[in-house]
Formats: C-alpha cells, structure tokens, sequence
C-alpha cells in the first residue's frame, strides 16, 4: 500500500512539473523577442586573412608588426612580417596563397623572412 501511494505521488509531481514546464515554454515561445538585425562585417573590417591573398593585422592601436606563417596551394610554409592595415601577400610568395595566420611573432620588419 505504501508503494502504490509512492508511485501515485511521485507520477503526479512528474505531470504537474512536465506540465508547467510546456506552459512556460509555450508563453516564453509566444513573446517576440526584437534583436537588432546584425550587418555583416566588410572585408576591411574582418581581421585576419581575406582570401586573394590579402591579410588584415588588426593591430588595436599598438602599431606593432606582426610575423604571419604564410601557406601556398603546395601546403609550403613562407613567413612574411606584416604591418598594421591590409597587406597583400601573393608578391612574397612563387605559387598562390592558401592561407595566413599568426605565428606569435612580433616587433619584426615588414617583408619575407
């Protein structure tokens, strides 16, 4: 008898607090939330590399140099010092670029290294 009264209890508990929890979210659901459409960025305010072979050193303000692992389309590595703003690479590389990305070097001077 004390298991049936159990069971009874903690099966009602479960369908009062599944039953709540629909109604909250069907009244969560049923207000519109009004976010401001996001603009996506343009290339000149994306940081990092563009594609074409253009990399963008968002540098903060610090006007530091910046040593970039540069990757042709042959997966070869060339390491080009960049400064601040956008710089196009393809001139320090013989093939394509494929990539660009920071290596953590800093304070270097601009061109091939």
């Amino acid at each position: 008898m004390a298991f049936t009264r159990w069971v009874g209890r903690t099966t009602t508990s479960a369908l009062l607090l599944g039953a709540g929890l629909l109604l909250s979210h069907a009244a969560s659901a049923a207000t519109p939330v009004t976010a401001a459409p996001q603009t996506p960025l343009s290339v000149d305010e994306r940081c990092g590399y563009l594609g074409g072979g253009r990399y963008h050193h968002c540098d903060g303000g610090s006007r530091t140099n910046v040593m970039l692992d540069v990757e042709d389309l042959w997966g070869g590595i060339t390491h080009v010092c960049v400064r601040p703003g956008i710089t196009d690479l393809q001139p320090y590389l013989t093939y394509r670029v494929a990539g660009a990305w920071w290596n953590g070097g800093v304070g270097c001077i601009p061109g091939r290294h």
